[in-house]
């Protein structure tokens, strides 16, 4: 096997080396499984940690802002990864979990999630190129204040620290996860998924921009049409459950069933946001998982 087309445990491999680096605060650990150009969104929605181009805040080109990111969220808290499923399509690995964090003591939240890790080779081995964080930012919050007076001076500190690490700009980019597309979003994937059990093209049709991106089911796959997509489909039937909205994306876990088979997977709805309608869905699901049914 080459290195275009590693095997499901190699990228496995290469993802849980993040966690592992995480749980015992090994900064350098983990900033070696990203590529040389890498982009962290997390959460999706908040401005992107872009690696690899010049960093006016350190002044060189190089992973200042991945390392940013890690001391001013990863370092102080400890992070717990509970993994409930692992996709592998093509070189992404999507991870569907929960991350209990801990910030002091009496302050532990516990945040459903998606991550996407888009990989690819680079120097003859497998690397992040792309890690996107699919999780809602204002439960969180509120997680946090319900933990009481705890909670003040962890937030006190937080916000300290995105002050002086990730400065004025990196704040302000960080605020912009709380915008986004919100419940319209999950009301819009509610209606896509009906539509596609009911094998109504026109109803799929119309929830999309007019120069959409398509739907890739899976990903690995070419796109297509919305409408080619429900003629394709061949009786399939959706089932879609842990809606998340992160920025102008929902993400969710997906349970497809289709030529006497079921997977499991998850799907991430990319809307537009001017139009507020959808532009791209990528639906990822492998055959690790999958069962025969009937």
């Amino acid at each position: 096997m080459n290195s275009e087309t590693p095997s499901r445990d190699s990228l496995l491999a290469l993802v849980n080396r993040s966690p592992a680096a995480v749980s015992v605060h090994d900064r350098a650990a983990w900033i070696s499984i990203f590529a040389r150009y890498n982009v962290v969104e997390d959460p999706v929605g908040s401005a992107a940690h872009v690696s690899g181009v010049f960093d006016a805040r350190s002044g060189r080109r190089g992973a200042g802002p991945l390392e940013r990111f890690f001391d001013t969220f990863i370092a102080p808290n400890t992070i717990q990864f509970h993994v409930e499923r692992d996709i592998v399509c093509a070189n992404d690995v999507v991870r569907d979990l929960t991350i209990e964090i801990t910030m002091a003591e009496g302050v532990t939240v516990r945040v459903p999630m998606h991550l996407l890790y888009e990989c690819q080779p680079e120097a003859g081995e497998m690397k992040i190129v792309r890690l996107a964080a699919h999780w809602e930012l204002m439960p969180m919050i509120r997680q946090v204040m319900e933990c009481g007076r705890a909670a003040v001076p962890v937030l006190l500190q937080l916000g300290w620290r995105m002050f002086r690490i990730q400065g004025l700009g990196g704040m302000l980019g960080f605020s912009r996860g709380f915008l986004g597309i919100g419940m319209k979003g999950k009301d819009a994937v509610h209606r896509f998924v009906d539509a596609v059990n009911s094998q109504q093209a026109v109803r799929v049709f119309d929830l999309f921009t007019a120069r959409n991106r398509g739907i890739r089911c899976p990903v690995g796959s070419a796109a297509v049409a919305p409408d080619q997509f429900v003629s394709q489909c061949n009786g399939m039937q959706m089932r879609v459950e842990k809606l998340l909205v992160a920025g102008y994306t929902v993400s969710s876990s997906v349970t497809l069933e289709m030529g006497g088979e079921r997977h499991q997977g998850v799907a991430f709805f990319e809307f537009d946001r001017k139009e507020k309608r959808l532009d791209r869905v990528d639906i990822y699901w492998d055959r690790e998982g999958s069962v025969h049914v009937g």
